[in-house]
């Protein structure tokens, strides 16, 4: 009997250790990470189908007024996450300010769901904003922290997932939900969603090590300068010797590099093994000799943007993200003028942009992490899944505008949401690697771009869409769209072409393949 219990407890006690080991675990950051973004963005969307019931009918404000509250939420954004990026970075905080940003986000969204005035809708929709941009950049970037080059494609098309379902989904529950018990039916939803979300962040341990530095598979090591190991690209192409690629490993690049860079690497790798921060102040000593080795430089957001490739994610980030979010001005409107429909035919329509992103998602994020998918369509590599989809999605976009009955209407919209999910889930991988390349101390800060040039595309594209409607009808506004999806795919092109035509494809072959995104 004695026996059978200490067996019984002993169980337990491993089954408490194993959920306690979990808790930091990469799994423990990635779920907490999705299910935040979901929370976010599915709170964001439920206002959409009664939006026009709640401006229109019950306050006697114009279409353009709808707008105007999409684009207060991007102004919002567009403060809050810089400021939370820095912070994080700075301070390598993580856990805290998501947990802040949620609770400001349950508070504010409640107020709006409750507000009887416009004036108080635009403050409340601002502070969501705000909450938001915190909740967005330090939630990618602690995917960032705990997944590698390798990983962080699939990583992020898990967390995409989330996003479309809360993103596209929050106006299926919106219209439901609404239609059920009103405003306060909304406002007893949002708080209990943000329990539960508290409840998985409190749960939640910071990995220990997951915001120590990291040597890059091109060569790139935090505290040295990146454009080191694109010099050692050059001679590698010259001399026939392999260039740091993708497959490189970082001690073969750092072994036929110079000797001052290998001495940095070694200190690096002793004060790694003694438990001490990867990077080195010029006055600290390594094993009681001092050391000349620079201090880790921390990437600022303007030195980001001078990133050819996280400057066009950006702009892609605004094309196609603006392009799926271009629906929530515009298609309540549509079908309660067109259709005559109620906000929870309107929420159900939204179905059919749920699924297709939702399994693109998770698919994609597998693909664009496969290698060999990756050089058979090289220099392109990602940017081929953002150029396709980009096209693609825009001329099922102009068909949306061209659908004259509901079920066309659905159909047109599932296409939309696929292949829109195709050519916005390498965009937060590309970001993440490229920073990872660079040294892997700025990924908040990469992340906060990500989301600002998400706000812009909330702050233009649903202000402007309304009176653009007014003037040209639904289908007209639909033909700007698809024009804004083949500019961001044209751009797009513009670099891994120019590699093409400068290199050839042979170069980025192989084993002394250049890199490429």
């Amino acid at each position: 009997m004695s026996s059978a219990k200490n067996i019984s407890g002993n169980a337990i006690k491993r089954m408490l250790r194993k959920c306690n080991d979990f808790r930091s675990a990469p799994a423990a950051v990635l779920t907490v990470s999705t299910m935040a973004v979901f929370s976010d963005t599915v709170v964001y969307g439920l206002i959409v189908p009664f939006l026009p019931d709640i401006i229109q009918d019950k306050l006697g404000m114009s279409s353009s007024a709808n707008g105007i509250l999409f684009g207060t939420f991007g102004l919002g954004v567009l403060i809050g996450a810089p400021i939370s990026a820095y912070i994080s970075d700075r301070w390598n905080w993580r856990k805290w300010p998501m947990i802040i940003g949620l609770l400001g986000l349950g508070a504010t969204s409640v107020l709006f769901a409750l507000g009887d005035a416009f004036w108080k809708l635009v403050l409340a929709r601002l502070a969501q904003g705000i909450t938001s941009g915190i909740t967005w950049a330090v939630g990618l970037a602690m995917i960032a922290d705990v997944y590698d080059g390798e990983g962080m494609g699939k990583a992020m098309g898990v967390a995409f997932a989330g996003f479309t379902v809360g993103y596209l989904g929050g106006p299926v529950l919106g219209g439901v939900i609404y239609g059920a018990g009103g405003t306060h039916a909304i406002a007893i939803f949002v708080g209990a969603i943000t329990v539960v979300d508290l409840i998985f962040r409190l749960l939640l341990v910071e990995p220990k090590n997951m915001h120590t530095a990291r040597s890059p598979r091109t060569g790139y090591l935090a505290g040295i300068d990146p454009t080191l190991a694109d010099e050692q690209n050059n001679v590698g192409l010259e001399s026939g010797t392999a260039p740091a690629t993708e497959s490189t490993p970082p001690s073969e690049l750092l072994a036929s590099s110079s000797k001052e860079i290998g001495d940095i690497e070694s200190g690096l790798q002793a004060r790694s093994a003694t438990g001490l921060p990867a990077s080195v102040d010029t006055n600290e000593t390594i094993d009681g000799e001092p050391t000349d080795a620079p201090q880790e430089h921390r990437t600022t957001m303007w030195e980001l943007l001078k990133e050819w490739p996280i400057l066009v994610c950006c702009l892609a980030t605004i094309t196609v993200t603006g392009a799926s979010g271009s629906f929530e001005p515009t298609l309540p409107i549509h079908m309660a003028e067109e259709y005559g429909s109620s906000p929870t035919v309107i929420g159900v329509v939204f179905i059919s942009l749920v699924i297709p992103s939702m399994i693109t998602g998770l698919v994609a994020g597998r693909f664009t992490d496969d290698e060999r998918i990756l050089n058979y369509v090289a220099p392109y590599g990602r940017f081929a899944f953002m150029i396709v989809g980009s096209v693609l999605a825009a001329i099922a976009v102009a068909c949306v505008g061209a659908t004259r009955n509901i079920a066309g209407l659905v159909v047109s919209l599932a296409v939309v949401s696929f292949l829109c999910g195709i050519a916005s889930v390498p965009i937060m991988s590309t970001m993440g690697i490229h920073v990872y390349r660079m040294g892997g101390n700025a990924y908040a800060k990469v992340y906060a771009l990500f989301n600002m040039a998400y706000s812009l595309g909330l702050i233009i594209i649903p202000t402007v869409l309304p009176p653009l409607m007014n003037a040209v009808g639904f289908a007209g506004t639909l033909g700007v769209v698809s024009g804004l999806l083949v500019f961001g795919a044209i751009v797009l092109a513009i670099q891994p072409t120019m590699m093409l035509r400068k290199y050839g494809r042979a170069a980025f072959i192989g084993e002394n393949a250049r890199t490429f995104l």
